[in-house]
């Protein structure tokens, strides 16, 4: 790890569609309210679309990256593409992973069971050449569910 102080403190990993008006809007606020320099990403994402160097820079320079996995987080590539990213950073010990299942049982997601399940299916009958292997994705998602945890409703 570099001597050079994070960008960020933490950063945010979330589907927007089910927290992003709600649940991460509070914590960012909270966060940014007791002056924890939080990256969140507001964009609204094309089905497909790769995460961009942009996104990959803000990962790697954070010290912390909380990853609020929620009901829909494991049927968006995108979510799970960034969560590939996070992992790696956190294997190289430049990066500590937080993870808050939010209306999720962890166990589904360290077992990939129920509604989590169903999404990694069809992540697999995607015919699309620029898909994520699957078993990459799932890995990331796994390694995720295995750490201690928050639960949030």
């Amino acid at each position: 790890m570099s001597s050079t102080l994070p960008k960020y403190d933490v950063f945010l990993s979330f589907r927007g569609f089910d927290t992003r008006r709600h649940f991460t809007s509070f914590l960012y606020k909270e966060l940014t309210r007791k002056n924890i320099r939080t990256f969140k990403d507001d964009q609204e994402l094309t089905s497909g679309q790769r995460i961009s160097p942009e996104l990959e820079n803000a990962i790697k320079d954070s010290k912390f990256a909380v990853v609020v996995v929620s009901v829909n987080y494991a049927a968006s590539t995108w979510c799970l593409d960034e969560l590939v990213k996070i992992m790696d950073f956190q294997k190289q010990g430049s990066l500590t992973v937080m993870p808050i299942f939010y209306g999720v049982d962890p166990c589904h997601v360290r077992w990939q069971i129920g509604v989590l399940a169903e999404q990694f299916k069809k992540h697999e009958a995607r015919k699309d050449c620029e898909k994520v292997p699957v078993n990459l994705l799932s890995s990331g998602l796994i390694q995720t569910g295995s750490i201690s945890y928050q639960t949030g409703q």
